[in-house]
């Protein structure tokens, strides 16, 4: 052991495990000595042992207190997950010098210390003895059993929010971790019964959420100082959507503001929140909030929001997003869907085929015997005022096609203004080349084939094509909601999901003509049909919707009657430059 002025370093002959090893430290304090672990892998700023001092004695009964760190379980920010790269010295300064300005004070409780950064007071440490080396080993878990020794004995463990503390985690033993902490924490429910119900419970209340989102909007004014920000409001699923939010994201950012996507999701107490995330979501990933116009107006203004795009209320509910129309804030409204006045959102019935529109009565009849496909099951009259309400007020209502906008002017007696998602430009005319009849046909679909995009329709022409002596095949780039079905045709070749600039590379492989694009509701726009071109190959497509209003006004294809029979259909779609 050497010692040097208030500095005592002990060297162990042989690797004895963090506990062990931790212990040899903690016999060498003096009587009334209040104790810090902190492994060799962190990095710690200016006043941190004040500041871990200042949370563990801001109760009596306070025992140990954990500071905050990129990657510490329940103590990590900003990734609350703890998947956050360790910040170099000058980062781990600033953010612990950011904790410090804005931290209050407050100690919130946690169910257990860490021992990566751990203040553990003196007296709780005299009652409740050393770390658990003889059945800890090599380490992991021996802090957590230390805590649940020291509630027992009816000592509190707190998070000290005002300090930082860099960690690279996992460095001494990274190779047998997931084994350890595997073992180990079973260990710990067998010594400790319900221990992991302890800490689902407190993770489920998140009570550091509040100084995380109080950090993440410090970061922003810091970085942002007052620029302004927008908010574009979507939905929690897949589809054409997120492309052309992204898009306008990108949009927003060229001219100066700062976009916001935000989603509704379910916390892990199962209440519904909205979460905030800017193009690079890792900077800010704590802006989650209860899905209310109070706390939404509360963070908006936080982030200097000017404008807010509804791009859908799915998810968040209707009359949610309706309550936002009172707010200090103007909004434009985007047409993506029919969801708006249509409980099944794409105007489709059984099958996937179109409804054809019918009154309010019979809508509200689809829906007692459908269901609805937006999470909702108001009454269809109630779902179109609650939408025209929301649109009365709104700057803008956006639809990128005419015949979008004829339906939402039709059905919600609104304006409605005219803004193609893409600019497109085609390739050539595009035309159908003339084949050999004995030659054989190799048909394109392009996408996820769902009901509504015509996997019935796919599925017919892949069975008469196997029944009949037409030289056919299908190769769908994508996947449908039932792939068997279509494969067990002999008639359709299926790529799985891919990558938009792998298209090129398939059409090339299989050898494809043409595409067909089998949709068979009234879609609002259709990326498919733009990457479609892209290919440079011409496409067949069903007289409905804007894919038919674009293949009209640019050429490019063919369109065919919705309703069209099968065999029809497919006499077409083998020689389309004869018919």
């Amino acid at each position: 052991m050497a010692f040097q002025n208030d500095v005592s370093i002990s060297h162990n002959r042989h690797n004895l495990g963090f506990p062990a090893t931790a212990n040899a430290g903690l016999r060498q304090r003096k009587t009334g000595e209040d104790v810090i672990l902190l492994n060799s892998d962190t990095l710690v700023s200016a006043n941190w042992v004040s500041q871990l001092q200042k949370a563990a004695y801001s109760k009596n009964d306070i025992g140990t207190a954990t500071a905050l760190s990129n990657n510490a379980t329940i103590f990590s920010y900003p990734d609350p997950h703890g998947r956050s790269p360790i910040p170099n010295e000058t980062q781990c300064a600033e953010l612990s010098q950011l904790c410090a300005d804005i931290w209050g004070g407050e100690a919130p409780e946690v169910p257990t210390a860490h021992g990566f950064c751990m203040y553990i007071k003196a007296t709780c440490l005299d009652q409740v003895g050393l770390l658990r080396e003889d059945i800890f080993g090599q380490g992991y878990g021996e802090e957590n059993d230390f805590s649940c020794r020291a509630t027992a004995l009816g000592w509190r463990h707190v998070a000290c929010l005002g300090t930082y503390v860099g960690h690279a985690e996992s460095q001494s033993f990274k190779a047998v971790k997931v084994d350890l902490i595997r073992r180990n924490l079973s260990i710990i429910n067998d010594i400790h019964k319900g221990y992991d119900r302890k800490i689902r419970y407190w993770q489920e209340q998140d009570p550091l959420r509040s100084f995380r989102q109080k950090l993440d909007l410090a970061r922003f004014h810091q970085r942002y100082g007052k620029q302004p920000s927008i908010i574009l409001i979507m939905h929690d699923r897949d589809g054409g959507v997120l492309r052309h939010v992204g898009r306008q994201a990108a949009y927003h950012v060229d001219q100066g503001l700062i976009p916001f996507i935000m989603t509704p999701e379910t916390h892990l107490s199962g209440k519904r929140m909205w979460r905030l995330q800017t193009i690079h979501q890792a900077d800010f990933p704590n802006l989650s909030f209860p899905i209310s116009a109070f706390a939404f107006r509360k963070i908006a203004r936080a982030l200097n929001c000017i404008k807010l795009e509804i791009h859908s209320y799915i998810g968040s509910g209707l009359e949610k997003i309706v309550r936002l129309s009172d707010l200090p804030f103007p909004y434009d409204v985007y047409i993506h869907d029919y969801s708006w006045f249509c409980p099944q959102i794409t105007l489709s019935q059984k099958q996937g085929r179109y409804c054809g529109e019918p009154s309010v009565a019979g809508c509200q009849r689809c829906l007692n015997i459908y269901g609805s496909r937006t999470g909702e099951n108001m009454p269809v009259a109630r779902l179109r005022l609650l939408s025209h309400a929301l649109f009365q007020k709104a700057d803008q209502i956006i639809a990128p096609s005419r015949d979008a906008a004829r339906r939402i002017q039709r059905q919600l007696g609104v304006a409605v203004t005219l803004r193609p998602w893409e600019k497109v430009v085609k390739k050539g005319e595009l035309a159908f080349p003339h084949l050999p009849p004995t030659q054989k046909r190799t048909i394109g679909v392009l996408g996820a084939i769902g009901l509504e995009k015509g996997y019935h329709a796919l599925l017919a022409l892949a069975e008469l094509a196997e029944q009949t002596d037409y030289n056919i095949e299908f190769v769908l780039i994508g996947f449908s909601c039932d792939d068997k079905l279509l494969t067990d045709t002999g008639r359709v070749t299926i790529t799985g999901r891919y990558k938009e600039f792998e298209i090129s590379r398939f059409t090339t492989h299989h050898e494809i003509d043409w595409f067909f694009l089998p949709s068979t509701w009234p879609e609002t726009w259709s990326y498919v049909l733009t990457q479609i071109w892209m290919t440079e190959k011409p496409v067949i497509a069903y007289d409905i919707g804007a894919p038919a209003e674009r293949i009209r006004d640019m050429g490019g294809g063919m369109l065919v009657p919705l309703h069209i029979p099968p065999e029809k259909l497919l006499s077409i779609l083998f020689q389309p430059a004869a018919s």
